[in-house]
């Protein structure tokens, strides 16, 4: 498992972003975020909700969604969304912090 891999779900359609720690592999769950294909419509937090194009299509980061999964509930990755880091991090302080 890595940090920021987008990844499919295996029973189910969608993707979710894994945000957890590559520490805690060892845990039977993964942190994640929902990644919702855009509707076009602005987000009015952008900061909690990041865009990001995958596989050509663009995806909404729907941090207030987060929550654990078990590991073996993930599928195969997309894509990295490493590059992102800060985006991504910005996002779950918005959630967690409101800063």
């Amino acid at each position: 498992m890595a940090q920021f891999d987008a990844r499919r779900l295996r029973d189910e359609a969608g993707l979710v972003l894994d945000c957890q720690a590559d520490l805690l592999d060892s845990l039977p769950t993964r942190f994640v975020v929902p990644l919702i294909a855009h509707s076009g419509r602005q987000a009015e937090t952008r900061r909690l909700h990041p865009l990001f194009i995958i596989e050509g299509q663009q995806y909404v980061m729907a941090t207030h969604l987060a929550g654990a999964v078990a590991q073996k509930e993930l599928g195969e990755v997309v894509t990295s969304l490493r590059d992102h880091h800060f985006d991504i991090i910005d996002a779950l302080d918005v959630l967690l912090g409101g800063v």
